[in-house]
Protein backbone atom coordinates (compact mmCIF):
# COMPACT_ATOMS: atom_id res chain seq x y z
CA UNK A 1 0.00 0.00 0.00
CA UNK A 2 2.69 2.40 0.83
CA UNK A 3 4.76 1.74 -2.76
CA UNK A 4 1.00 1.93 -4.47
CA UNK A 5 0.75 5.19 -2.32
CA UNK A 6 4.14 6.90 -3.53
CA UNK A 7 3.46 6.08 -7.32
CA UNK A 8 -0.15 7.81 -6.76
CA UNK A 9 1.95 11.44 -5.47
CA UNK A 10 4.05 11.24 -8.20
CA UNK A 11 1.02 10.86 -10.86
CA UNK A 12 0.86 15.14 -11.05
CA UNK A 13 4.76 15.05 -11.37
CA UNK A 14 4.21 12.71 -14.61
CA UNK A 15 1.46 14.70 -15.61
CA UNK A 16 3.45 18.28 -15.66
CA UNK A 17 6.54 16.09 -17.08
CA UNK A 18 4.62 14.51 -19.75
CA UNK A 19 3.06 17.50 -21.30
CA UNK A 20 6.53 19.04 -21.85
CA UNK A 21 7.89 16.24 -23.57
CA UNK A 22 4.95 16.11 -25.77
CA UNK A 23 4.41 20.01 -26.45
CA UNK A 24 8.17 19.88 -27.47
CA UNK A 25 7.83 16.78 -29.86
CA UNK A 26 4.99 18.09 -31.40
CA UNK A 27 6.02 21.83 -31.96
CA UNK A 28 3.24 22.97 -29.99
CA UNK A 29 5.80 24.66 -27.79
CA UNK A 30 9.39 25.70 -28.78
CA UNK A 31 11.91 23.53 -26.46
CA UNK A 32 13.85 26.80 -26.28
CA UNK A 33 11.33 28.13 -24.40
CA UNK A 34 12.25 26.23 -21.01
CA UNK A 35 14.74 28.86 -20.27
CA UNK A 36 11.90 31.37 -20.15
CA UNK A 37 9.59 29.01 -17.54
CA UNK A 38 12.69 28.21 -15.79
CA UNK A 39 13.45 31.41 -14.87
CA UNK A 40 9.69 32.20 -13.63
CA UNK A 41 10.28 29.18 -11.77
CA UNK A 42 13.41 30.48 -10.37
CA UNK A 43 13.13 33.93 -10.10
CA UNK A 44 9.30 33.90 -8.56
CA UNK A 45 7.58 30.85 -8.09
CA UNK A 46 9.73 29.48 -5.70
CA UNK A 47 10.90 32.28 -3.87
CA UNK A 48 7.04 32.87 -3.41
CA UNK A 49 6.32 29.96 -2.33
CA UNK A 50 9.31 29.26 -0.05
CA UNK A 51 8.43 32.49 1.79
CA UNK A 52 4.66 31.30 2.31
CA UNK A 53 6.01 28.12 3.84
CA UNK A 54 8.52 29.45 6.09
CA UNK A 55 6.68 32.28 7.09
CA UNK A 56 3.68 30.01 8.79
CA UNK A 57 5.91 27.41 10.20
CA UNK A 58 6.21 27.41 14.19
CA UNK A 59 10.27 27.54 14.38
CA UNK A 60 10.44 26.51 17.87
CA UNK A 61 8.77 22.84 16.67
CA UNK A 62 10.99 22.65 13.78
CA UNK A 63 14.12 22.83 14.56
CA UNK A 64 15.60 20.02 15.82
CA UNK A 65 19.09 21.30 16.26
CA UNK A 66 21.40 17.86 17.12
CA UNK A 67 19.11 16.07 14.00
CA UNK A 68 20.15 18.95 11.90
CA UNK A 69 23.59 19.52 13.21
CA UNK A 70 23.94 15.63 12.04
CA UNK A 71 22.56 16.03 9.01
CA UNK A 72 24.52 19.31 8.05
CA UNK A 73 28.01 17.41 8.74
CA UNK A 74 27.34 14.34 7.06
CA UNK A 75 26.12 16.70 3.77
CA UNK A 76 29.47 18.62 4.06
CA UNK A 77 31.23 15.82 4.06
CA UNK A 78 29.75 14.14 1.40
CA UNK A 79 30.57 17.21 -0.87
CA UNK A 80 34.08 17.50 -0.10
CA UNK A 81 33.95 13.42 -1.09
CA UNK A 82 31.87 14.35 -4.17
CA UNK A 83 33.95 17.26 -5.30
CA UNK A 84 36.96 15.65 -5.17
CA UNK A 85 35.88 12.46 -6.93
CA UNK A 86 34.44 14.79 -9.59
CA UNK A 87 37.74 16.36 -9.98
CA UNK A 88 39.91 13.45 -10.52
CA UNK A 89 38.01 11.80 -12.44
CA UNK A 90 35.61 13.89 -14.86
CA UNK A 91 36.13 17.94 -14.76
CA UNK A 92 38.10 20.45 -13.35
CA UNK A 93 35.87 23.60 -14.44
CA UNK A 94 34.50 25.30 -11.04
CA UNK A 95 30.71 25.21 -12.21
CA UNK A 96 30.55 21.80 -13.55
CA UNK A 97 32.23 20.77 -9.66
CA UNK A 98 29.55 22.84 -8.57
CA UNK A 99 26.48 21.03 -10.30
CA UNK A 100 28.11 17.94 -9.60
CA UNK A 101 28.22 18.11 -6.10
CA UNK A 102 24.93 19.58 -6.02
CA UNK A 103 23.05 16.56 -8.14
CA UNK A 104 24.98 14.22 -5.34
CA UNK A 105 24.09 15.88 -1.93
CA UNK A 106 20.53 18.26 -1.94
CA UNK A 107 17.97 16.58 -2.32
CA UNK A 108 14.72 17.67 -4.40
CA UNK A 109 12.57 19.08 -1.15
CA UNK A 110 9.53 21.39 -2.13
CA UNK A 111 8.54 18.60 -5.58
CA UNK A 112 9.22 15.49 -4.10
CA UNK A 113 9.89 15.42 -0.30
CA UNK A 114 6.69 17.38 0.78
CA UNK A 115 4.44 15.31 -1.11
CA UNK A 116 5.82 11.88 0.12
CA UNK A 117 5.97 13.27 3.61
CA UNK A 118 2.80 14.42 3.68
CA UNK A 119 1.68 11.08 2.31
CA UNK A 120 3.56 9.07 4.77
CA UNK A 121 3.11 11.31 8.14
CA UNK A 122 0.11 13.75 7.48
CA UNK A 123 2.94 16.85 7.76
CA UNK A 124 5.71 17.62 5.55
CA UNK A 125 7.42 20.22 8.55
CA UNK A 126 10.58 18.17 9.20
CA UNK A 127 11.12 18.92 5.42
CA UNK A 128 11.34 22.89 5.99
CA UNK A 129 14.89 22.91 8.32
CA UNK A 130 16.32 21.12 5.67
CA UNK A 131 15.02 23.00 2.93
CA UNK A 132 16.61 25.89 4.69
CA UNK A 133 19.58 24.38 4.94
CA UNK A 134 19.95 23.70 1.44
CA UNK A 135 18.91 27.21 0.29
CA UNK A 136 21.01 29.55 3.25
CA UNK A 137 23.88 27.11 3.14
CA UNK A 138 24.45 24.73 0.10
CA UNK A 139 22.48 26.17 -2.16
CA UNK A 140 24.39 29.81 -0.96
CA UNK A 141 27.65 27.76 -2.18
CA UNK A 142 26.87 26.30 -5.56
CA UNK A 143 25.79 29.81 -6.37
CA UNK A 144 28.73 31.23 -5.25
CA UNK A 145 31.06 29.51 -7.79
CA UNK A 146 28.46 29.86 -10.38
CA UNK A 147 28.45 33.45 -9.94
CA UNK A 148 31.91 34.17 -9.46
CA UNK A 149 33.07 31.84 -12.45
CA UNK A 150 30.83 34.03 -14.60
CA UNK A 151 27.62 35.35 -14.54
CA UNK A 152 24.25 34.07 -16.40
CA UNK A 153 25.23 33.19 -20.28
CA UNK A 154 23.63 35.59 -22.67
CA UNK A 155 23.64 35.15 -26.57
CA UNK A 156 23.31 31.41 -26.57
CA UNK A 157 20.56 29.76 -26.90
CA UNK A 158 19.25 28.06 -24.15
CA UNK A 159 19.89 24.32 -23.03
CA UNK A 160 22.74 24.33 -25.33
CA UNK A 161 26.80 24.05 -23.79
CA UNK A 162 29.05 26.86 -22.63
CA UNK A 163 31.73 26.47 -25.41
CA UNK A 164 35.22 25.58 -23.95
CA UNK A 165 36.92 28.79 -24.70
CA UNK A 166 34.55 30.75 -22.91
CA UNK A 167 34.81 28.24 -19.76
CA UNK A 168 38.58 28.88 -20.28
CA UNK A 169 37.65 32.55 -19.14
CA UNK A 170 37.53 33.38 -22.84
CA UNK A 171 34.91 36.66 -23.88
CA UNK A 172 31.64 35.88 -23.12
CA UNK A 173 29.22 36.64 -26.32
CA UNK A 174 26.78 39.53 -26.07
CA UNK A 175 23.79 40.28 -27.30
CA UNK A 176 24.01 41.13 -31.11
CA UNK A 177 22.91 45.11 -30.68
CA UNK A 178 21.80 46.89 -27.80
CA UNK A 179 23.74 45.31 -25.06
CA UNK A 180 26.07 46.79 -22.44
CA UNK A 181 29.77 46.07 -22.99
CA UNK A 182 31.26 42.91 -21.74
CA UNK A 183 33.23 43.54 -18.19
CA UNK A 184 36.76 43.29 -18.01
CA UNK A 185 38.22 39.87 -18.88
CA UNK A 186 40.92 40.45 -16.44
CA UNK A 187 39.61 41.65 -12.58
CA UNK A 188 41.03 40.70 -8.97
CA UNK A 189 39.81 37.80 -7.43
CA UNK A 190 38.76 39.68 -4.41
CA UNK A 191 36.71 41.68 -6.19
CA UNK A 192 34.96 38.55 -8.06
CA UNK A 193 34.45 36.99 -4.65
CA UNK A 194 32.22 39.63 -3.28
CA UNK A 195 30.05 39.95 -6.81
CA UNK A 196 29.70 36.52 -5.84
CA UNK A 197 28.91 36.55 -2.38
CA UNK A 198 26.45 39.46 -3.20
CA UNK A 199 25.39 37.88 -6.38
CA UNK A 200 24.41 35.13 -3.98
CA UNK A 201 23.14 36.36 -1.09
CA UNK A 202 20.54 38.37 -3.10
CA UNK A 203 19.53 35.38 -5.27
CA UNK A 204 15.56 35.48 -5.10
CA UNK A 205 15.99 31.94 -3.36
CA UNK A 206 18.01 33.08 -0.82
CA UNK A 207 16.35 36.24 0.17
CA UNK A 208 12.82 34.69 0.08
CA UNK A 209 14.08 31.73 3.25
CA UNK A 210 15.85 35.06 5.30
CA UNK A 211 13.02 37.41 5.06
CA UNK A 212 10.50 34.21 5.59
CA UNK A 213 12.62 33.62 8.97
CA UNK A 214 12.82 36.70 9.76
CA UNK A 215 9.41 38.15 9.75
CA UNK A 216 8.45 34.91 11.44
CA UNK A 217 10.94 35.50 14.43
CA UNK A 218 9.72 39.05 14.39
CA UNK A 219 6.09 37.95 14.72
CA UNK A 220 5.55 41.07 12.16
CA UNK A 221 1.64 40.59 10.93
CA UNK A 222 1.48 39.76 6.93
CA UNK A 223 -1.33 40.97 5.31
CA UNK A 224 -3.42 37.84 4.57
CA UNK A 225 -4.32 38.88 0.97
CA UNK A 226 -0.55 39.15 0.57
CA UNK A 227 0.14 35.65 1.63
CA UNK A 228 -2.35 34.69 -0.52
CA UNK A 229 -0.64 36.13 -3.36
CA UNK A 230 2.65 34.52 -2.61
CA UNK A 231 0.18 30.99 -2.18
CA UNK A 232 -1.66 31.66 -5.73
CA UNK A 233 2.38 31.98 -7.32
CA UNK A 234 3.98 29.66 -5.26
CA UNK A 235 1.67 26.93 -6.64
CA UNK A 236 2.56 27.02 -9.79
CA UNK A 237 6.14 26.64 -8.85
CA UNK A 238 6.20 22.96 -9.31
CA UNK A 239 4.36 22.03 -12.11
CA UNK A 240 5.85 25.38 -14.03
CA UNK A 241 9.61 24.05 -13.22
CA UNK A 242 8.65 20.29 -14.18
CA UNK A 243 7.09 21.87 -17.30
CA UNK A 244 10.31 23.66 -18.02
CA UNK A 245 12.15 20.20 -17.64
CA UNK A 246 9.77 18.40 -20.10
CA UNK A 247 10.07 20.72 -22.45
CA UNK A 248 13.75 20.76 -22.15
CA UNK A 249 13.78 16.54 -22.58
CA UNK A 250 11.29 16.74 -25.65
CA UNK A 251 13.65 18.77 -27.38
CA UNK A 252 16.76 16.92 -26.75
CA UNK A 253 15.46 13.43 -25.52
CA UNK A 254 17.13 11.44 -22.72
CA UNK A 255 17.69 7.63 -22.97
CA UNK A 256 18.11 5.51 -19.96
CA UNK A 257 19.79 2.97 -21.96
CA UNK A 258 22.96 5.36 -22.64
CA UNK A 259 23.43 6.57 -19.21
CA UNK A 260 27.28 7.23 -18.40
CA UNK A 261 29.23 6.42 -16.05
CA UNK A 262 29.13 9.43 -14.27
CA UNK A 263 25.18 9.72 -14.29
CA UNK A 264 25.14 6.13 -12.48
CA UNK A 265 27.62 7.29 -10.03
CA UNK A 266 26.62 10.36 -9.10
CA UNK A 267 22.91 8.72 -8.69
CA UNK A 268 24.41 6.26 -6.54
CA UNK A 269 25.73 8.48 -4.16
CA UNK A 270 22.24 10.49 -4.40
CA UNK A 271 19.83 7.51 -3.90
CA UNK A 272 22.19 5.31 -1.83
CA UNK A 273 25.25 6.08 -0.43
CA UNK A 274 24.57 9.71 0.61
CA UNK A 275 21.14 8.07 3.07
CA UNK A 276 23.00 5.41 4.51
CA UNK A 277 25.80 8.12 5.48
CA UNK A 278 23.25 10.25 7.24
CA UNK A 279 21.93 7.27 8.69
CA UNK A 280 25.26 6.16 10.13
CA UNK A 281 26.65 9.76 11.46
CA UNK A 282 23.15 10.44 13.01
CA UNK A 283 22.36 6.97 14.67
CA UNK A 284 25.84 6.14 16.06
CA UNK A 285 27.32 9.85 16.04
CA UNK A 286 24.93 11.88 16.92
CA UNK A 287 22.31 9.60 18.97
CA UNK A 288 19.29 10.66 17.27
CA UNK A 289 16.33 7.94 16.78
CA UNK A 290 13.07 7.81 17.19
CA UNK A 291 10.94 9.53 14.24
CA UNK A 292 13.77 12.04 13.38
CA UNK A 293 16.44 9.53 12.57
CA UNK A 294 13.70 8.74 9.94
CA UNK A 295 12.99 11.72 8.93
CA UNK A 296 16.20 12.62 8.01
CA UNK A 297 17.22 9.58 5.93
CA UNK A 298 13.86 9.56 3.93
CA UNK A 299 14.96 13.01 3.03
CA UNK A 300 18.48 12.32 2.48
CA UNK A 301 16.95 9.46 0.22
CA UNK A 302 14.80 12.53 -2.07
CA UNK A 303 16.22 12.48 -6.09
CA UNK A 304 18.44 15.05 -7.17
CA UNK A 305 16.51 18.78 -6.13
CA UNK A 306 14.99 20.31 -9.68
CA UNK A 307 17.09 23.55 -9.14
CA UNK A 308 19.98 21.64 -10.61
CA UNK A 309 18.09 21.94 -13.93
CA UNK A 310 17.44 25.55 -13.44
CA UNK A 311 20.92 26.48 -12.35
CA UNK A 312 22.28 25.07 -15.11
CA UNK A 313 19.66 26.10 -17.47
CA UNK A 314 19.85 29.56 -16.17
CA UNK A 315 24.07 29.37 -16.21
CA UNK A 316 24.37 27.41 -19.64
CA UNK A 317 26.19 24.36 -17.87
CA UNK A 318 26.08 20.87 -18.59
CA UNK A 319 22.20 21.39 -18.79
CA UNK A 320 21.46 17.79 -20.41
CA UNK A 321 23.75 16.09 -18.03
CA UNK A 322 21.53 18.15 -15.37
CA UNK A 323 18.13 16.92 -17.05
CA UNK A 324 19.29 13.38 -17.46
CA UNK A 325 20.22 13.44 -13.73
CA UNK A 326 16.91 15.35 -11.84
CA UNK A 327 14.80 12.68 -14.26
CA UNK A 328 17.17 9.35 -13.20
CA UNK A 329 17.58 9.67 -9.97
CA UNK A 330 13.57 10.42 -9.45
CA UNK A 331 13.49 7.09 -10.90
CA UNK A 332 15.77 5.46 -8.92
CA UNK A 333 14.73 6.98 -5.39
CA UNK A 334 10.99 6.28 -5.98
CA UNK A 335 12.13 2.49 -6.61
CA UNK A 336 14.65 2.83 -3.44
CA UNK A 337 12.23 4.45 -0.81
CA UNK A 338 10.04 1.99 -0.15
CA UNK A 339 13.38 -0.23 0.69
CA UNK A 340 14.17 3.33 3.13
CA UNK A 341 11.26 3.21 4.71
CA UNK A 342 11.50 -0.32 5.96
CA UNK A 343 15.25 0.05 6.86
CA UNK A 344 14.31 2.59 8.57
Amino acid sequence: MEVLAVFEKLVPVALALGAGVLFAQRSVVSAASSKAFADFAFLFAVPCYLFAAIYRSDLGALFAWRALAGYAVTAGIAMAVVGVLARLTTTREPRQLALRIMAAVQVNTAYFAVPVFIMLFGDAAPVFPILLFQVCVLSLVVLAIMELHGAPVTGIPAGQAVPASVRAGGPRPTQPTGGPPAPPQLRSWRSQAGRAVWGSLTTPIVLACNAGLLLNLLAFRMPEPLLDGFDFVGAAAAPIALFALGLHLGGSGISFRHTSGEEIWLIAVKCLLFPFAVWLAAAHVFGIHGPWLTYLVLIAAMPAPQSLFIVAQRYGVDVEMSAALVVKSSVAALLLLPLWIHWT
